[in-house]
């Protein structure tokens, strides 16, 4: 999830630029701007209180935008404030079932083999069923997404497919993720593989990493990856394990886990942060007379029905908001940081 808000970073600033001319470019800021993101968030030490929040207004469908408050924190120090938008349902029996899954449609204005190159970065809820997923260098074609590797690009920067935030805490952690993947192209002899890597989010360093060697006969193959040590806030990438292969990602990805009646299963469908600079001042009395700190939420990036609870009720899910914040601790490098705030529901 850091490196997600770094490429979000780079998306913004380089999303006009014709990316065959700007390769070093693109892994010069990697290394300045993405890596040492990441190295600080090894640094993270989660002791600071849950915000207090309370119910979102001036609630925006059309724009994706609506407005989130907390009980106001000490304007002196720096602070970043992460919202997280997600959807989470209640267990209705015991069972392995799904905690998070999506359906890939691919784009149905091309045809035949033709691909369609992604950008840096981009979310990719127009190509499948599911919100909150993204693809770094990707492509999409009729069929599904698409990991065509750059070879004139550093490792890093092989095509990878990002999931949402989810809970996959249960059943001890374990849990497995199951995908359709076909080997479009390769180099004669050449073991083709994908890297599957999960982690909790916001702790930085990968849970678990896994190589999953492809079937390379131009068919579609399902593949299984048994996964251990799930958190309450999973992150699940797929990533392009060599360059000069072509691999189609396509059918069904499924994340399923073991879970009682009752259980809570959620997962994030948009995020943004606001970062608020020392001695800003965004106070205000909310009508319960407390004094409370604002941010505008704007999910411009999300779904065009991200913020319709309503159509989210509809497929057996509630839509709900929760926070997160980080300030830089005392050593000036490491970060201090809260655990999520409590859930707060749009339609109540």
């Amino acid at each position: 999830m850091f490196q997600e808000l770094g490429f979000r970073l780079l998306e913004h600033l380089l999303v006009s630029i014709d990316l065959s001319c700007m390769n070093k470019i693109l892994y010069i800021l990697f290394v300045c701007t993405v890596l040492p993101l990441f190295s600080k968030a090894q640094g993270y030490t989660m002791d600071l209180p849950r915000l207090k929040t309370f119910p979102p207004y001036q609630i925006d469908r059309e724009k994706r935008s609506f407005v989130v408050s907390w009980e106001a924190r000490d304007n002196s120090v720096a602070r970043s404030v992460i919202a997280y938008v997600g959807v989470e349902r209640t267990v209705e029996q015991d069972g392995v079932q799904n905690v998070l899954e999506t359906t890939l449609k691919g784009d149905t204005t091309l045809s035949g083999n033709a691909c369609k190159l992604l950008g840096i970065n981009a979310f990719v809820h127009d190509y499948m069923t599911g919100q909150g997923w993204y693809m770094r260098m990707g492509q999409v074609s009729a069929k599904g997404l698409v990991f065509k590797p750059d070879a004139s690009l550093p490792q890093d920067w092989t095509p990878v497919l990002m999931s949402p935030v989810f809970d996959a805490s249960r059943d001890g952690g374990k849990f497995t993720i199951r995908f359709t993947a076909t080997v479009v192209d390769c180099k004669p002899g050449e073991s083709v593989t994908l890297v599957v890597r999960h982690w909790a989010d916001r702790r930085g360093t990968a849970m678990e990493e896994k190589v999953v060697e492809l079937i390379a006969d131009g068919k579609a193959h399902e593949y299984l990856v048994e996964c251990s040590r799930g958190m309450n806030n999973e992150n699940v990438s797929i990533q392009a394990g060599v360059t000069g292969s072509t691999v189609l990602l396509s059918g069904d990805i499924e994340i399923e886990q073991r879970l009682e009646k009752g259980d809570r299963v959620w997962h994030s469908v948009a995020l943004t942060q606001m970062n608020r600079p020392a001695g800003a001042d965004f106070t205000k009395i909310n009508e319960l007379g407390i004094k409370v700190d604002t941010m505008e939420v704007t999910a411009s990036f999300g779904a065009s029905n991200v913020l319709d609870y309503k159509e989210h009720r509809r497929k057996g899910w509630r839509l709900f908001y929760t926070l997160f914040q980080m300030i830089t601790a005392e050593d000036g490098v490491s970060t201090r940081a809260s655990l999520y705030s409590d859930p707060v529901y749009f339609e109540e």
